[in-house]
């Protein structure tokens, strides 16, 4: 089953460099259609399916640490405060590198502060968790606007980038995304049973000399600097995170062994989709944000989720 869906995944990814504006037949290209296939289409496509798998995998570690099924980088307030400090940086006209790191920051303090406000005598409050990342949303929004008011010259790149797309796609963007997935599943892989056991009781887990503690934390550095480097790169894209883990549950099982794998691809498989669409849904040549895109399914499923799994989500 594995590699079959890795199959489909690598031909649906090679379909995707084809379809544009202008369709590529791959057995009668021309040589301008042949650098628009592998100068532009094919690092577009990487770019998305690795920013993808970011998001789906992060939306996983999420779900699994703060125990809330509608956890994601976008309902808990990550992705928000991420862009903050990325706009900070954009905004400020800072390196590349230093957007990154600021967006990492943020990100990581926001997200600290959401996680703070939803403990309830030791224990996280599902219902205090996504009301504290709303607030979290807001409070970041109202800087950004302000960062909008005030700078003036950012203006127009600062409100595209926060429509989130696959733009501005470079081999060093690209490296840096692979190296860290790749970091972060290793890690993950090598401490799936621990994750496992996690994820059903933390006095099972003190008692087999797991340190929840540091686990836990570990992780959740781990998933928001997926997020921050995913936002700085590619502007806010939400709701990966929250449907892919589901899907991956729903699909294969809760074993986080098989369903970080399982995350990562579904998410890489969401986003690649989503940016194709994206390029062909409007006549004559233009673009619509892929994150417009992930907000309408995300929209829908989230509403799916609230209404006909709530009462597990509170009361579960």
């Amino acid at each position: 089953m594995k590699w079959a869906l890795v199959t489909l995944f690598i031909g649906c990814a090679l379909l995707a460099t084809l379809i544009g504006p202008h369709w590529i037949n791959p057995f009668d290209m021309s040589q301008m259609e042949y650098n628009i296939l592998t100068e532009l289409r094919l690092p577009r496509v990487l770019f998305s399916c690795v920013i993808g798998a970011m998001l789906g995998l992060s939306g996983s570690i999420y779900q699994l640490t703060l125990k809330n099924p509608l956890a994601d980088s976008f309902t808990t307030g990550a992705a928000s405060s991420s862009a903050l400090g990325a706009v900070l940086a954009i905004a400020l006209g800072m390196p590349v590198h230093c957007v990154s790191l600021l967006a990492f920051i943020t990100g990581l303090a926001g997200l600290t502060m959401v996680y703070r406000m939803s403990l309830t005598q030791g224990r996280i409050n599902p219902i205090t968790m996504i009301l504290a990342g709303v607030v979290m949303n807001i409070v970041a929004s109202a800087i950004i606007s302000f960062a909008k008011y005030y700078f003036e010259d950012s203006l127009n790149s600062i409100v595209y980038w926060l429509m989130g797309g696959i733009f501005m796609v470079t081999l060093e963007r690209l490296a840096i995304c692979v190296v860290l997935l790749v970091g972060v599943l290793y890690f993950l892989h090598r401490n799936s049973m621990k994750l496992n056991i996690l994820s059903l009781d933390e006095h099972s887990a003190q008692s087999l000399g797991i340190n929840v503690h540091r686990l836990r934390s570990t992780v959740f550095i781990a998933a928001t600097l997926l997020v921050s480097v995913a936002v700085s790169f590619s502007g806010i894209i939400g709701f990966v995170g929250l449907i892919v883990p589901h899907i991956s549950r729903s699909l294969f099982g809760s074993d986080m062994k098989h369903n970080i794998f399982y995350s990562s691809l579904l998410g890489a498989w969401l986003l690649m989709a989503s940016d194709t669409i994206a390029r062909v849904i409007i006549p004559g040549g233009a673009e619509l944000p892929v994150g417009i895109m992930t907000a309408v399914f995300g929209g829908a499923f989230f509403f799916y989720l609230l209404k006909h799994r709530r009462e597990h989500f509170w009361n579960g």
